[in-house]
Order: C-alpha cells, then sequence, then structure tokens
C-alpha cells in the first residue's frame, strides 16, 4: 500500500504516478506476483492510498514473497 502525505484524496496524475511507480518497485523486491493498483477508496476516502493486488485475485493471500 502507498500513501499520498497530503490529507487530498484527489493528487495530480503526476503525484500518482510516481505513488504508483514506488509501489510496483516495492512488490517487485518484496513479492513474486504481477500486480494491479487499486486506488478505490474504500475506507478512507480522504486521503488518497493504492493497494498493491494480485492481477489474478484480491488480497493476495498466500502469495509468495520472493527469497532474500
Amino acid at each position: 500500500m502507498v500513501v499520498w502525505r497530503e490529507h487530498n484524496a484527489c493528487p495530480s496524475e503526476e503525484v500518482k504516478a510516481r505513488l504508483h511507480e514506488r509501489l510496483s518497485e516495492i512488490v517487485s523486491e518484496f513479492f513474486t506476483f504481477e500486480m494491479r493498483i487499486d486506488d478505490d477508496m474504500r475506507t478512507i476516502p480522504d486521503h488518497y492510498h493504492a493497494h498493491a493486488r494480485p492481477k489474478k485475485g484480491f488480497f493476495g493471500h498466500g502469495m509468495r514473497k520472493a527469497a532474500q
């Protein structure tokens, strides 16, 4: 999950791109699943955040972490 520091639900496309890029880097480093971005603001509607979800799933239970 990545969270924008500002209490604002609508960052610019440039900010979103940077946040999503960083989230992708972290997932690539620590996990083995292919991800998709889920930025549906379900329970925290006033603070932009995005989750890395498995492309063919929702929460990723059972997804393997990358070997360290």
